[in-house]
């Protein structure tokens, strides 16, 4: 996003996933569609277009920083939202791996250098880019209990499939309406292709493997080891781009680790 708005980056890469799902989707024994399905996806559906825009504007907007910490809030939220609309219960202990999952992944990328593990926090009253933050780990608190009622109801790479393509119709639209009025431009610089590509086959890798772990676990412990993927940014961080700290953003990584050993220990 630093050639392209969050909808021309949203659009391409939601595109290229879709693209990539289309056979995998076609080649299954599809369910009717029901209009149980039909009433989730019409909930469901707004809330993830209206999550997914909110996420690449806050990391286009606010310092990662000072954004991506405040998605630890999610397996916390998930535990409220998948007791109230699915009727999950989770053990005490999971309770705790969780309460370590969640440390362990607002730590990981907390300014410890200056100890100032308040920042990302007090960052919501004063960084726009953070406030969105927090409403998208509220908001996929929801879509992702809301998400398990659609696997049970039309299976998993169905359902996300359908789910991931109403993303891109949407996203789409706008982007072609603010192409014809002026306000987008798209700029296919050397390496951006392969830079979408590789969005788009990654997109399309996580949406299969969300929906399918959504039906073979309890939403909120499924969503605390998805935040793993804080600990791989870390790993990735120093191979790819040479950042330090390594050490101290272990320390969040390893309780993390913790968590979900507690979890499924």
């Amino acid at each position: 996003m630093q050639e392209h708005d969050e909808w021309v980056t949203g659009t391409i890469i939601l595109g290229l996933a879709s693209l990539i799902l289309l056979p995998v989707f076609l080649s299954l024994d599809l369910k009717p569609v029901s209009f149980e399905l039909i009433a989730l996806m019409t909930i469901v559906l707004p809330l993830e277009i209206l999550g997914y825009y909110l996420f690449l504007s806050a990391i286009r907007m606010g310092a990662l920083s000072l954004t991506v910490p405040l998605l630890a809030f999610t397996p916390v939220l998930t535990i409220l939202t998948s007791a109230l609309l699915l009727g999950e219960s989770i053990s005490w202990k999971g309770g705790l791996g969780i309460g370590l999952v969640t440390l362990g992944a607002y730590v990981l990328n907390a300014d410890l250098m200056t100890l100032n593990l308040l920042a990302p926090i007090k960052a919501l009253f004063s960084n726009p880019g953070s406030r969105r933050m927090f409403f998208v780990a509220v908001l996929w608190s929801v879509t992702s209990a809301l998400g398990k009622k659609g696997v049970l109801i039309y299976d998993p790479i169905p359902f996300g499939f359908i789910l991931l393509f109403g993303d891109l119709v949407i996203f789409a639209l706008v982007c072609l309406f603010r192409f014809r009025t002026g306000g987008v431009r798209i700029n296919l610089r050397t390496g951006m292709p392969g830079l979408f590509l590789l969005g788009g086959i990654l997109m399309a890798g996580a949406e299969i493997t969300h929906v399918i772990s959504l039906s073979l676990a309890p939403v909120a412990y499924m969503i605390s080891v998805k935040r793993l993927s804080l600990v791989f940014g870390v790993i990735l961080g120093r191979l790819l781009f040479g950042e330090h700290n390594i050490r101290y953003r272990l320390i969040g990584a390893s309780v993390m680790v913790a968590g979900v050993f507690l979890i499924y220990g």
